[in-house]
């Protein structure tokens, strides 16, 4: 057994580990020197590394890295023009959007215009009525009237709206001024001057007309009666339709209902409207006629070439402005009997003309003549200074109003009726009770 169980010399020598290095002793301090590792581990050691870092630095897996960023920044370059182009798109839809809100709620308010037609003509045919011509106020005004005066003992030469308000909706007061002629006690037709009248008007239509109906619900006009050359006679005046103002909407071109205007009483005369005094000017020396201002010879050469026809008109404007003489001349002669500029309190009074640039607004007064008779006209003009002499650089819209103004300032002392009123009533009565 103890022959069995021994090994060979051969078997001991392949089973034993192999022999450590000894180590040879230089110095009590030199260190133990470390066993070399096998190749065979060198595989073992990298799968440790990476799995001790977290991250594999393989040269396939950077190039793959580098391939997806540079295809993510390609994208990114090529949507950013269709991003751009999309964000503009969606700004201006919204804009569009807005202006359409905004232009649509303009178009919907109720326009002034048809109502102050209406009462216009209303108030024309009222001042020429008169007993036993009653009728002819019916297609404005639908109640029955008696008039005592005698027909077209009065008239209107001109009639003009001067104040339109929506009191409801579809109801509008409206006042109008109407040059009034009327017949004196001898039956001649006097001038009575400027009367004013207020008239109720209810409108029936679409926001065009004055109304408030929308334009989607038509409605139906009134039937008109066919013609008939029966011994009937022609319809009664009661069914005629409501006359339609100049300037209102078209019924066919807007598609919309026919507009119906009626007013709701007779006119009521009413005191002119409240005079005011405008706010301050920004002019603020006055010039006076003087002329042997550089700016005033400028002004008056101007005006007499715009006015009159007479002289070189471009030689007094700035390169830019397109002006040409009135044509044809209105007048014969000019002179400028006032003159209002914006010139700096501290500048010297002397003809010297400021450098180039420098820029003046002028407010002028013009005595003009024409058939043996002055007329005064008044401009604002905007003056700067070019080579040595002033030009007019254009016409004012308006004359400059200050900062520091406030607007119209209503005048203290209360209307009065006028008295040509009185006149004309009692012209009427007389000529009535004649």
């Amino acid at each position: 057994m103890k022959r069995g169980l021994r090994l060979t010399k051969k078997q001991k020598t392949e089973q034993a580990p192999p022999p450590q290095p000894k180590a040879t002793r230089t110095s009590r301090y030199a260190p133990a020197p470390q066993a070399v590792p096998d190749m065979a581990d060198e595989d073992g050691t990298d799968e440790l590394d990476e799995a001790s870092t977290g991250w594999q630095q393989t040269t396939v897996k950077l190039a793959g890295l580098t391939r997806m960023v540079t295809v993510v920044v390609w994208i990114l370059v090529l949507a950013g023009p269709l991003l751009a182009f999309f964000a503009i798109a969606v700004a201006s839809s919204s804009r569009a959007t807005t202006a359409t809100q905004t232009q649509s709620r303009a178009d919907s308010a109720p326009s002034a215009t048809g109502p102050s037609g209406f009462a216009e003509l209303y108030v024309a045919a009222y001042l020429a009525a008169g007993e036993g011509t009653e009728d002819d106020l019916l297609p404005y005004y639908s109640e029955p009237v008696t008039f005592a005066n005698e027909p077209g003992s009065r008239s209107a030469s001109r009639v003009v709206t001067v104040a339109a308000e929506q009191v409801e909706k579809g109801y509008w007061s409206v006042t109008v001024a109407a040059r009034v002629s009327a017949k004196n006690k001898a039956g001649k037709m006097t001038d009575r001057g400027m009367h004013y009248y207020r008239v109720g008007v209810q409108v029936s239509g679409t926001p065009e007309a004055g109304g408030t109906m929308e334009p989607s619900k038509p409605a139906k006009a009134p039937a008109q009666a066919a013609p008939s050359s029966s011994a009937s006679g022609p319809a009664p005046a009661s069914a005629a339709a409501s006359p339609t103002p100049a300037g209102s909407a078209s019924p066919a071109a807007s598609g919309g209902p026919v507009p119906l205007y009626a007013a709701t009483s007779l006119p009521a005369e009413v005191n002119a409207p409240a005079s005011a005094s405008h706010g301050a000017l920004d002019y603020g020396s006055e010039n006076g006629s003087r002329h042997d201002d550089a700016v005033s010879d400028t002004v008056s050469r101007f005006l007499s070439a715009y006015l009159t026809g007479r002289g070189e008109l471009n030689r007094y404007v700035s390169p830019g402005l397109q002006v040409a003489a009135i044509s044809p001349a209105p007048y014969e002669s000019t002179l400028v009997t006032g003159l209002q500029d914006d010139a700096p309190e501290d500048e010297d009074e002397d003809d010297t003309v400021p450098q180039d640039g420098t820029q003046r607004h002028v407010l002028v007064s013009v005595s003009a003549t024409t058939g043996g008779q002055d007329y005064l006209l008044s401009y604002a003009l905007t003056l700067t200074t070019r080579d040595g002499r002033w030009e007019v650089a254009s016409f004012d819209s308006a004359p400059a109003l200050s900062p520091e103004q406030t607007g119209p300032v209503a005048d203290e002392t209360e209307s009065a009726p006028d008295a040509s009123s009185d006149e004309s009533s009692d012209a009427s009565a007389d000529t009535a009770g004649e």
